[in-house]
Parts: C-alpha cells; sequence; structure tokens
C-alpha cells in the first residue's frame, strides 16, 4: 500500500493485491473490507456498477467522512486505487486500513 501523486486525481492509494489476469481477486469483497476499516458500511457508501463475470478496469466511489474517494481496480495488471485530490484524506484512510490490517 502506497500514496502516490497522479495526474488525473490529484493522489491514489495503490494496493498491489495479486499478479496480473487473476480472475479470483476478491477486489469487491476488499473494498468491503476497506470500507469497514474505514469506519462505513459498505452498502451505503460503495458505488459500484453491476457485476459482470468478465469484467476488468471497474471505476466507482467510496464515500468516506466528508470526501469521496474515486474506485478503480484492474484484473489485468492486479491493482486497486482510491483517489482524492487530498493526499491527507487518502493518508488517513491508509491509517485506519492499516490498523485493521494490523488486527488480522
Amino acid at each position: 500500500m502506497e500514496i502516490k501523486a497522479d495526474s488525473q486525481s490529484g493522489w491514489q492509494l495503490v494496493f498491489w493485491v495479486s499478479d496480473g489476469f487473476n480472475y479470483s481477486t476478491p477486489f469487491r469483497a476488499m473494498l468491503v473490507d476497506i470500507a469497514e476499516a474505514l469506519g462505513r458500511d459498505a452498502a451505503g457508501c460503495l458505488s459500484l456498477p453491476a457485476y459482470s463475470a468478465d469484467e476488468d478496469f471497474v471505476e466507482g466511489t467510496l464515500r468516506f467522512d466528508d470526501a469521496s474517494l474515486a474506485v478503480y481496480y484492474e484484473y489485468a495488471l492486479g491493482y486497486l486505487t482510491l483517489a482524492n485530490e487530498n493526499r491527507e484524506i487518502l493518508a488517513d484512510a491508509a491509517e485506519r486500513i492499516q490498523r485493521r490490517i494490523a488486527l488480522l
């Protein structure tokens, strides 16, 4: 997990989670866990398009406190990003997610 500058969204929190083209990677379940780590109910704050068996390059949003994080995941490269203009928002999210991971 790392925060990187992004020319389109300002900043992005990047999770490299699997090898490319691994369609068994549970990105949607990971996003539910991330929403819970952020203290949110995934059903109320996570917006993704309907699931498709051959989905790739999926974009959505995750509301976090007063911010909206752009969600993007890609099976082809095996990564998930959360993006926002404000680096501090992503740093706060990263800290909360890291605490959750440490508890597991």
